[in-house]
């Protein structure tokens, strides 16, 4: 209804300011004959029923008139032109049309009204979204008018767009911004957002980034800024992406947990994972962001690649309570095993290995080995390690440290039984002293 009220505003302005001409041309038509005493009287009189409202009457004037049959020329022409107006006003675009081809084939109608009528019907063919119409009526005016305005090439780019002809589309879209900015004014917010969907559309994100540059100088909204962001995402401009997030951040205008989440990610996108953890925690706390598991591991896996491990394995321990598969065990004993708390660590691992669900159980075995190996407890190494050998990702890895582990073992039997040996021999030499003093 906004679109068909603008219209009406501007064809009821075109309606007055045209029969206000034919008004100040009055004594010179009736002097050739053009426009009769009586037919500028029925005009004039549609013309106050119309202001007033009375559609209905004007109507009934306008075909008194034409019932005459003696209306011809410029008078028929500004009859024809009242009767297009009327039905404009009232909605019945259809017949609105008619009326207006009438007067654009009356040989008498002025260049100016034919041009006005030729623009008026592009406009209702428009607004029926007859565009194909749209457009031939809209460039047939362009080709004869000597001052085409911007707000003719922005219905033909809009016409265009909807026949997603969008290269047509950007060339009006183009020539309305260069007459806008001709004539020094200030180029409008909805222009560039349609040169922005066309770029958009035609997947040139170079361009539509460049649009959105545009608007955001000009007219500086967070809606925009996150837009050209989303640009500078797919030209992979990941920094200048992120660059904007933080600024939007910063200015309060990102309170959503899902963005304040997002540009944790861009943060860990660029290896900055201890900004991220403090986003995610400061938006746990806030309430912005929601404190179930996905969240929860998402800040404890953080804190972890920040090798804040003070911070991370309380909040993994957290979130392996509230999960029912081992992952997150498996992650959290990583933890520990980095931390140095390697009886954790092997603690951990079992019980990944017993919730299962693991998508590499080899890895979970590894680690389980390696944190026994560090306890000194080199036979459930080996047991581990012989599980891992099972996983064939793993499997080169697994088999060295089972050699380690088996040397480890080794040189303790072989430390033990020479520790046998000397002690045996010290027993020996202490008792063959002793039978020496005896004797």
């Amino acid at each position: 209804m906004m679109k068909n009220l603008k219209l009406l505003i501007i064809v009821v302005s075109l309606a007055f300011s045209i029969f206000a001409q034919a008004g100040r041309h009055d004594k010179k038509e009736q002097a050739t004959g053009a426009i009769d005493a009586k037919t500028f009287e029925k005009l004039m009189k549609a013309q106050e029923l119309t202001e007033a409202g009375n559609h209905v009457a004007a109507l009934a004037e306008l075909d008194a008139l034409k019932a005459r049959g003696k209306v011809s020329g410029y008078g028929k022409s500004q009859m024809y032109n009242f009767y297009a107006f009327i039905y404009a006003s009232k909605e019945d675009y259809q017949k609105a049309i008619k009326a207006y081809q009438e007067v654009i084939k009356i040989p008498e109608t002025t260049p100016a009204l034919a041009l006005q009528a030729k623009y008026t019907v592009a406009q209702l063919y428009f607004q029926l979204e007859k565009f194909p119409l749209c457009i031939k009526y809209m460039n047939e005016w362009l080709s004869e008018v000597e001052k085409p305005t911007p707000t003719s090439h922005i219905m033909l780019a809009q016409a265009y767009y909807q026949l997603e002809k969008y290269d047509q589309a950007l060339k009006n879209v183009d020539k309305a911004v260069a007459l806008e900015t001709k004539a020094g004014r200030k180029v409008k917010e909805n222009w560039l957002r349609l040169k922005s969907a066309l770029y958009y559309d035609k997947g040139d994100y170079k361009k539509t980034a460049q649009t959105y540059e545009q608007l955001v100088k000009l007219y500086p909204k967070s809606t925009y800024l996150k837009q050209l962001a989303g640009m500078y995402g797919e030209l992979g401009q990941d920094m200048k992406r992120l660059t904007l997030f933080d600024s939007l951040y910063l200015n309060g205008d990102i309170k959503k947990g899902k963005d304040i989440l997002n540009l944790a990610y861009m943060y860990l996108g660029q290896d900055v994972p201890y900004k991220a953890a403090k986003l995610i925690e400061k938006g746990m706390k806030s309430g912005a962001i929601e404190k179930n598991q996905k969240n929860i591991e998402t800040l404890g896996n953080t804190w972890a690649q920040a090798n804040q491990h003070d911070k991370a394995i309380p909040v993994l321990e957290q979130a392996a309570k509230l999960s029912d598969k081992g992952m997150l065990f498996a992650r959290l004993a990583g933890v520990y095993f980095d931390a140095g708390d390697y009886k954790k660590a092997a603690t951990a691992t079992k019980k990944a290995a017993q919730k299962g669900g693991l998508k590499n159980p080899g890895n979970n075995y590894l680690l389980m080995g390696m944190a026994f190996s560090n306890l000194k407890q080199h036979e459930k190494a080996l047991q581990a390690f012989r599980q891992a050998k099972k996983t064939k990702k793993v499997l080169k890895d697994a088999r060295a440290w089972e050699k380690h582990t088996l040397r480890e073992i080794k040189l303790i039997e072989d430390l033990k039984k020479g520790q046998l040996e000397l002690e045996e021999k010290t027993k020996k030499t202490l008792e063959s002293e002793e039978n020496n003093k005896e004797v």
